[in-house]
């Protein structure tokens, strides 16, 4: 199996298991995240035609730096004002970000959606990272 299927599959597991509405893993190059697959039930694409430098999203970074799955709302009163923006343009509320590690580094990020104001739960966080590291 090719990585983009594998990691596309990932992304259709997460949104399944974790009752979201999309999934995005991107691959982190130096300081950019490029998107290199995704899961849109709707048909529609997490892709706004860019990558993403993580120095410009904090609570990004703190999830890649220290290895360590980050869910916020755009609701929260410490979310970042980057990462709700961009939420916003994508017309979603809440995110989880996990990091995604392949061979003991950091490989990735993947970023699950949902379009309501729902926050993941521990058990849903601990759900995801299982399923990131079966992969």
């Amino acid at each position: 199996m090719r990585l983009h299927e594998v990691l596309s599959a990932l992304a259709d597991s997460l949104v399944a298991d974790l009752d979201a509405d999309a999934c995005a893993v991107s691959r982190v190059i130096g300081d950019v995240l490029i998107l290199v697959a995704e899961c849109v039930p709707s048909g529609a694409t997490l892709q706004l035609g860019q990558g993403y430098l993580v120095p410009d999203f904090p609570q990004t970074a703190e999830a890649l730096a220290t290895g360590i799955p980050r869910a916020l709302t755009v609701d929260d009163a410490d979310v970042d004002d980057g990462e709700a923006r961009i939420l916003r343009e994508l017309a979603y509320r809440s995110l989880l970000m996990l990091p995604l590690e392949l061979n003991g580094s950091t490989w990735g990020l993947i970023e699950v959606y949902r379009t309501e104001t729902r926050p993941f739960s521990e058990d849903e966080i601990r759900r995801a990272a299982e399923l990131t590291r079966k992969r």
